[in-house]
């Protein structure tokens, strides 16, 4: 039996570079994938990168994650098809680099809060309420290094992601009267992914690893920190 055998999961971000590792994982074992898919080439991508993978149990719905109103849509569908959701996986965000914080443009400032904060909290409130509901489920945010590091001219990525680190750690809080878990994955080094190619390093993750150490924490079989998979934590071991 394979370990997400009847589970539903969604996969927030599951078309990236990260997620479309995360979610090759899930379906390997046995799970019902749901992701939220920006346009129909997205899904393609996604689908031909899991062409080796018995893709029959995922499904894609058009989706603006960032859009209140387009989340709730998701929401609703997701539920009137499969009823309940198991874990709720948010890999979510952007990268930014080119200014000092003093000298960056207005605008880029309210692009990356919307891009790596909104969206966290607008998958999180659609998601992570329905676990509350259930009072049962998994909720996952995956983050990076900047998290912890301040980087010349990348600053934003490092406040961002602070700030992710800092609302898994409120949910955490939150969810210690019910049955919910709330696991927040910092990621040190880069992950390998089919992007990167052939430039990475041997002590890089990979998104599938990613992948196979949610679900162990989903199963309950993942030490705090697990040590072949490098400079990962979650927020238990904060």
């Amino acid at each position: 039996m394979a370990r997400l055998d009847g589970k539903n999961v969604v996969v927030a971000g599951g078309t990236g570079r990260i997620g479309e590792g995360l979610v090759r994982s899930f379906l390997l074992e046995g799970a019902q994938v749901i992701v939220p898919v920006r346009s129909v080439s997205k899904e393609q991508r996604l689908r031909s990168y899991l062409g080796d993978v018995d893709s029959a149990r995922l499904d894609c719905y058009l989706t603006q994650v960032g859009e209140e109103g387009s989340i709730r849509e998701f929401r609703k569908r997701v539920l009137e098809d499969f009823q309940r959701v198991d874990l709720a996986v948010a890999c979510l965000g952007c990268w930014y680099y080119g200014y000092p914080l003093h000298r960056m443009p207005f605008r880029d400032w309210q692009t990356i809060l919307h891009d790596n904060l909104d969206t966290h909290f607008l998958f999180m409130q659609n998601f992570l309420s329905k676990l509350h509901d259930q009072n049962d489920g998994m909720f996952v945010m995956i983050n990076g290094s900047p998290s912890e590091m301040i980087i010349p001219e990348e600053g934003a990525t490092s406040i961002v992601a602070a700030a992710q680190a800092m609302m898994s750690r409120v949910l955490a809080e939150e969810a210690k009267a019910v049955q919910v878990r709330i696991h927040s994955l910092t990621v040190f080094n880069p992950v390998r992914t089919r992007d990167r190619g052939r430039e990475v390093m041997p002590d890089w993750v990979s998104a599938e690893d990613l992948g196979n150490y949610i679900i162990k924490l989903y199963t309950g079989t993942a030490p705090k920190l697990e040590q072949t998979i490098h400079k990962i934590y979650t927020v238990d071991d904060i």
